[in-house]
């Protein structure tokens, strides 16, 4: 049995001082620690908390990692700043989870796009009572979270109407933008949370581009990390001027919604024509025995690269190569559709649900 012992004597910190150090995700290559200062943390949870909708009489459902700083944001931090008491969970399972939902009257969870999935395909899953539910803040890793997906769910949450889907990253302490209820704009991630800025620059100039316009994605804010540790020439080129540079890509629409649109090192390239992996794999998912997919770049001598594609089949269907790759064709264009297919049990992800394209890659 734990037993507590004397408090820590306190210490005296500044809002500058390094607070926690997360590891970035490495879904393209190591992870880097990212420093994290205590105003940092204090910033993105107290906006993170203003923008979630949470009240100190809901009770969440924390499942995502704490270690992740999305879950330690979206799962601890804003349930501690508005005073609830939440129902924690050291790993994801679809029966525990509808189970808990149903027996703690759960009004707020913050998940990830195949946790929802996973969830309406347990069998039986309409009988649990999720009618307590209101917030379903979900990060579409994996997966989108689509208009289509937040009408389902509903079939089983018929209260559930609040869907939040934002942006963010380690280095900024994460939560970046947020979907404003009033006006949910599905395919996009929101716009950003007050005290935040986000601008689209051209990756290879710097200069900023037209609205509407795909580039990189900065960002600068109070929630803006010190650096990588024990790498300062990881910092220098992300951290500059005080903006971070995602090296993710995405657009700003008039409004100011952000979508963004794949990462840089992962951009795969078909006879000159660029395609980021998020393109093709939100289009494979629509086939009917499509649970999920990952796509990668390969060489090839005439079009420098073709599209390997990483399939995770629906339980109870059967799919083959050759009419996978068929209806590729038919449903998008014939230069994005797959020319190689592989059918794996699951895809490697990171803690958070992010999918790892670079062990694929190492599959050979």
């Amino acid at each position: 049995m734990a037993r507590s012992g004397a408090a820590a004597p306190p210490v005296k910190v500044a809002m500058d001082d390094v607070a926690l150090m997360t590891y970035t995700s490495g879904t393209t290559g190591l992870p880097k620690g990212a420093m994290l200062t205590h105003g940092n943390a204090m910033f993105k949870s107290a906006a993170a908390a203003d923008c979630s909708g949470v009240q100190a009489s809901d009770v969440p459902l924390a499942i995502a990692p704490l270690y992740h700083i999305a879950g330690m944001v979206a799962g601890m931090n804003v349930t501690i700043l508005k005073g609830t008491t939440s129902i924690l969970f050291y790993r994801f399972d679809p029966v525990a989870t509808l189970q808990a939902i149903e027996r703690h009257r759960v009004n707020y969870w913050y998940n990830i796009a195949p946790m929802n999935v996973a969830c309406m395909q347990v069998p039986g899953a309409k009988a649990y009572d999720l009618s307590s539910l209101r917030i379903n803040s979900v990060t579409s890793f994996g997966i989108n979270f689509t208009e289509t997906l937040a009408r389902q769910w509903r079939e089983h949450a018929p209260n559930c109407q609040s869907f939040e889907s934002g942006y963010g990253l380690s280095e900024t302490h994460t939560v970046d933008t947020y979907m404003p209820q009033h006006d949910i704009r599905w395919g996009t991630n929101g716009i950003p949370i007050p005290g935040n800025e986000v601008r689209i620059l051209d990756p290879d100039t710097g200069a900023p581009v037209p609205t509407g316009t795909q580039g990189e994605i900065v960002l600068r804010s109070p929630g803006v990390f010190k650096g990588y540790w024990n790498n300062p020439e990881g910092t220098a080129k992300t951290l500059r001027n005080g903006w971070v540079h995602t090296g993710d890509l995405g657009c700003l629409d008039a409004d100011g919604y952000l979508t963004f649109t794949g990462r840089i090192k992962e951009m795969i390239k078909i006879s000159g024509y660029p395609v980021f992996p998020e393109q093709v794999e939100s289009i494979l998912v629509k086939h009917p025995a499509v649970a999920q997919a990952a796509v990668i770049g390969v060489p090839d001598p005439t079009k420098g690269e073709v599209i390997r594609a990483f399939i995770v089949r629906k339980t109870g269907h059967d799919l083959d190569a050759d009419s996978l790759i068929a209806w590729a064709r038919d449903n998008m264009s014939s230069y994005k559709a797959p020319r190689e297919v592989r059918f794996i049990d699951q895809l490697p992800t990171t803690g958070a649900g992010k999918v790892l394209r670079r062990l694929l890659r190492d599959q050979g």
